[in-house]
C-alpha cells in the first residue's frame, strides 16, 4: 500500500498545477491577472490550501453521509478537493492566508456536494435544503421567466411535494443538515456583519433553490411532448439555468477575503446596487458561465444518473423556442444569429458547439467592457475577481468529468 501513495498524490498535485495554469491561459479577458506572477509561490499556496481543505472537508462530509462507506466518501472528497481548491486559489491571487483561502474552498466544495447528492435524487439532502433556507433566507425571491419571482423555499417545498420516494429517515436528515450549518457559520466568519446575510442567500439559498426548480423542469420535460414543453417553459428553464450560476454570490464570497484585508473597501451591498454592475452579473457572466458547463457537461447529462435522473442542457435540445430564450436573456434577438446558432447546436459537433461559446464568450466580454468608467472606480476590486471567476468558469468547457479524473 505505501508505495502507491506518491504517484496518487503527484497526480493530485498535478491536477491541481493543470487546473490553475488553464484558468490563467483562458482567452476570454486575456488581462485579468497581472503580468508577473510568481507560479511557483502560488503553485506551493495553492498544495497547502488543498491540504488544510482536505484535513477539514473530509469529517465534514463524513459526518454528513453515515449511510455511505468510507471508500465512497474518500472518492468524493478527492473529486471534489482539486476543483474547489484550484478555484479558489487561481483567482485569489493576492491573499497569503491558507486557512482563510482553504475555509472559502470548503464552502464551494459543499455547495458542489449538496448540489451533487441532490441531482442524483437524495431526499434527505432536499429536505434539509428546504429547512434551511425557511431559516436562514426566508424572504429570498428567486427570478422565473417574465420577471416573475417566486419564495426560494416554495421552489423546494414543490420538489418534496412531487417525490414518489417514501420521507428520509430524521437521522439523514439531520447528517445532511449539519454541512449546511457549517456553510453559513464559514461565511459568517469569512465576511463582516453587513455582508453575512447576502452571501447566505447568494450564492448558497440562490444556487441551491434554482437547482431544485431546474431538476423539476426536467422531470416535467419526461412526462411532455418535447414541443409543448419547450412553448411552456422555455423562458423558465432559461431564468432557473442561468440563475442557478450566481455569479455575483461566488465573487462576493471570495471578495469577503479581500474585504477582510481591507476594510475600506464598499459592501456587497454598495458594489451590488449599481444597475450596470448587478446587470453584468447576473444577465452577461451567469449566461456565459451556463454555456460554458453546458458544452462540457453535454454527453454526461444525455444519459440518465445512477437514480433515473437527467439534466437538461441546451446544447442537447436544439429547440428554437429554448435558443430564443437563451439569446434574449442577454439581449440578443437578431433573427440571423438566433438561426445560425440553432444551427450551430442541430450539428452536434464540436465546430459548432466551439462557436455557440465564442458568441457568450463575447457577450460577457462586450457586457464587462460596457461598465462605466465610475463601476471600476469605485469596485475595481470585485471587478477584478469577477473577471477572473469567468476565465475560471471557461475551464469547465472541458466538463465536470474531465476536471474530476
Amino acid at each position: 500500500m505505501g508505495p502507491r501513495r506518491a504517484p496518487r498524490v503527484a497526480t493530485v498535485m498535478g491536477k491541481l498545477d493543470d487546473l490553475m495554469e488553464r484558468a490563467w491561459q483562458s482567452h476570454v479577458f486575456g488581462d485579468s491577472y497581472p503580468a508577473a506572477v510568481g507560479r511557483r509561490a502560488l503553485s506551493e499556496r495553492m498544495r497547502a490550501v488543498h491540504a488544510c481543505f482536505l484535513e477539514r472537508f473530509r469529517p465534514i462530509v463524513q459526518g454528513a453521509l453515515p449511510d455511505l462507506d468510507p471508500e465512497h466518501i474518500e472518492r468524493v472528497v478527492r473529486q471534489i478537493g482539486p476543483k474547489a481548491t484550484a478555484f479558489c486559489a487561481a483567482i485569489a491571487i493576492e491573499i497569503e492566508e491558507i486557512e482563510r483561502l482553504a475555509e472559502v474552498s470548503i464552502v464551494f466544495g459543499l455547495l458542489f456536494l449538496f448540489d451533487g447528492l441532490m441531482d442524483d435524487g437524495d431526499l434527505a439532502m432536499v429536505v434539509a435544503t428546504h429547512r434551511f433556507i425557511e431559516v436562514h433566507a426566508p424572504r429570498l425571491h428567486v427570478p422565473a421567466s417574465n420577471d416573475a419571482k417566486q419564495l426560494a423555499s416554495a421552489v423546494l417545498r414543490r420538489e418534496l411535494d412531487a417525490a414518489r420516494a417514501p420521507r428520509p429517515d430524521p437521522a439523514l436528515v439531520a447528517a445532511r443538515a449539519r454541512p449546511l450549518a457549517e456553510v453559513a457559520r464559514l461565511l459568517r466568519r469569512l465576511s463582516s456583519p453587513e455582508d453575512a446575510g447576502a452571501l447566505i442567500e447568494s450564492p448558497v439559498a440562490g444556487f441551491l433553490s434554482h437547482g431544485s426548480a431546474m431538476r423539476q423542469l426536467s422531470q416535467r420535460y419526461l412526462e411532455r411532448e418535447e414541443g409543448a414543453f419547450w412553448d411552456d417553459h422555455a423562458g423558465d428553464f432559461v431564468a432557473h439555468a442561468i440563475g442557478s450560476i450566481q455569479t455575483a454570490g461566488t465573487v462576493a464570497v471570495v471578495y469577503s477575503l479581500y474585504r477582510s484585508a481591507s476594510p475600506e473597501l464598499p459592501t456587497m451591498g454598495q458594489v451590488l446596487a449599481s444597475p450596470a454592475v448587478r446587470r453584468v452579473c447576473e444577465r452577461f457572466a451567469d449566461a456565459a458561465s451556463r454555456i460554458f458547463d453546458d458544452v462540457g457537461d453535454q454527453d454526461v447529462d444525455r444519459r440518465s444518473g445512477p437514480r433515473g435522473r437527467f439534466d437538461l442542457n441546451l446544447f442537447n435540445h436544439p429547440n428554437r423556442r429554448l435558443v430564443e430564450a437563451t439569446l434574449r436573456f442577454v439581449g440578443v434577438d437578431d433573427e440571423d444569429v438566433i438561426a445560425a446558432t440553432l444551427r450551430d447546436l442541430a450539428a452536434d459537433d464540436s465546430a459548432g458547439d466551439g462557436r455557440v461559446v465564442e458568441r457568450f464568450v463575447d457577450v460577457v466580454r462586450g457586457g464587462v467592457a460596457s461598465l462605466p468608467a465610475e463601476c471600476w472606480r469605485d469596485a475595481g476590486v470585485f471587478l477584478m475577481l469577477l473577471k477572473r471567476i469567468i476565465e475560471s468558469g471557461y475551464v469547465n468547457t472541458l466538463g465536470d468529468a474531465a476536471l474530476a479524473e
